[in-house]
């Protein structure tokens, strides 16, 4: 068997590694989750020599140790294939959601991906087409379609288009809709992939403020005038280590922070997406907690204000005596988690599962930060903030 490393391009400009297994009549593809840097980001040659290395290492192990990939029947043999509608498939995929576990947000959201698709083939007349007739020129119907759907409960925003990272994530769900199906014999190959570059839909080019290294610790080094002032100063900045938001951080308590013996590590169940979470905190995130209580499992960490307009008021009122000029709010603690470790050489898969997004396309876009302030983040570090 033939083990070959691949590089497939990602939107945000990172490339991501994977094994391609070929052998006469076979080829199969492995995931590796390791993300290469632009050629033109800071110490790019030396980070993606360690990636590189990382799936040789892997590669090496598979040669000795191949897989063993359980063969599916072709689609032409396949007796469910000659019988299983598009939208029959979309009902089995959303079951198949529920009973693995999916979180309820992700579960309308699958489902509402199976309604768009409803819509759309009643219109083309088509609701009874067989998955395995499915073509490009069809799903590129769907996309249109999707550019022109007018969202008539947000009609007064923006006339209710739907927004670039709506579209992006419906991308991605109908993509795994038709990767299920090619995994389980349906059909031979996702027509997604058919699709030129401008027939798809790509990660908006949204600056997302964030604070570098220097700015943080600017932050830090405020001296607050209240209790109130001081709690949300070190809040933020223990979102800045942990990506957490600002409702996760309003109802975090000591029983969250786990003591593993080799790291201490908080632990919590998103309040936005359901998803669990778990983030190891290093010693900046640490020196912000308080005095942990006896006996005080219960209590909240950081005693927040209840509003956010009144936690935004002091985040303005501090980076304002710091001297900070970029206008951020609580919510660029979250930027600023992700921006912080991308820039200092994290692997974009392990950002994703510490800011616990579902997906990574909703990570890469902070993979396209400038350049300049990339560099002001590398050095980023324990140790630097005391």
């Amino acid at each position: 068997m033939k083990v070959e490393i691949k590089e497939r391009k990602l939107t945000a400009g990172n490339r991501s590694l994977y094994l391609e297994y070929y052998e006469t009549g076979f080829r199969k593809k492995e995931n590796l989750h390791l993300y290469l840097v632009p050629d033109d980001a800071p110490n790019a040659k030396s980070l993606n020599e360690r990636t590189y290395n990382r799936a040789r290492e892997i590669q090496a192990q598979r040669i000795l140790n191949p897989p063993t990939f359980e063969s599916k029947k072709k689609p032409e043999e396949n007796q469910r294939a000659k019988t299983m509608t598009w939208l029959g498939w979309c009902d089995e995929y959303l079951q198949c959601a529920i009973e693995k576990g999916d979180c309820k947000k992700m579960v309308q959201h699958k489902g509402v991906v199976r309604k768009r698709i409803a819509a759309y083939l009643k219109r083309a007349n088509r609701t009874d087409i067989l998955l395995k007739e499915v073509d490009r020129d069809m799903v590129s119907g769907l996309f249109r379609y999707m550019r022109e759907y007018r969202n008539p409960r947000q009609i007064k925003t923006d006339g209710g288009k739907l927004a670039d990272f709506t579209l992006v994530l419906f991308e991605e769900t109908v993509k795994a809709i038709f990767n299920k199906a090619v995994r389980e014999g349906l059909i031979p190959f996702n027509p997604i992939q058919d699709l030129a570059k401008e027939e798809r839909f790509h990660v908006p080019d949204k600056h997302r403020e964030y604070l570098t290294a220097d700015e943080l610790k600017r932050f830090l080094a405020v001296k607050t005038g209240t209790q109130a002032e001081r709690t949300v100063q070190k809040a933020f900045g223990f979102s800045c280590m942990t990506g957490l938001r600002l409702g996760d951080m309003q109802r975090l308590r000591w029983s969250d922070i786990k003591d593993t013996g080799e790291v201490l590590m908080v632990s919590i169940v998103q309040q936005k997406t359901g998803r669990p979470v778990t983030v190891p905190l290093n010693e900046l995130a640490i020196s912000l907690l308080p005095p942990r209580p006896e006996n005080g499992e219960d209590t909240i960490i950081f005693p927040l204000v209840k509003k956010p307009d009144n936690v935004a008021k002091y985040v303005r009122r501090i980076k304002e005596k710091a001297g900070i000029e970029k206008d951020f709010t609580y919510h660029s603690s979250r930027h600023s988690a992700a921006t912080l470790a991308i820039t200092a050489g994290a692997e974009l898969y392990s950002v994703s599962k510490i800011l616990g997004h579902g997906s990574i396309v909703s990570t890469q876009v902070y993979a396209s930060v400038n350049m300049e302030k990339k560099a002001e983040a590398v050095n980023l570090a324990n140790g630097i903030f005391g």
